[in-house]
């Protein structure tokens, strides 16, 4: 399994094999997960310097809830 997607793992353990596949076969998942991942760090950075502007940070943090719900969809649209 490649180690960028192991926080996207964390988050839904339940779909390690699907997002393993999907991560190596989509590349529109591919890029997904890389923008939550750069996403998350962005709001991980600015929650370290709280000297940073709190709306930057929200709406990163939007971002970021968004994209979770994105990767959520694709991993469950098969199972309905």
């Amino acid at each position: 399994m490649n180690k960028k997607i192991n926080s996207i793992v964390q988050i839904f353990p339940d779909f390690e094999e699907k997002i393993d596949f999907l991560f190596q076969t989509d590349e529109n998942f591919r890029d997904l997960c890389s923008d939550y991942i750069l996403c998350a760090a962005m709001v991980q950075k600015m929650m370290k310097d709280l000297k940073k502007e709190t709306s930057n940070r929200e709406e990163y943090e939007e971002l970021q809830q968004n994209l979770e719900e994105e990767i959520l969809q694709i991993l469950t649209k098969d199972r309905h």
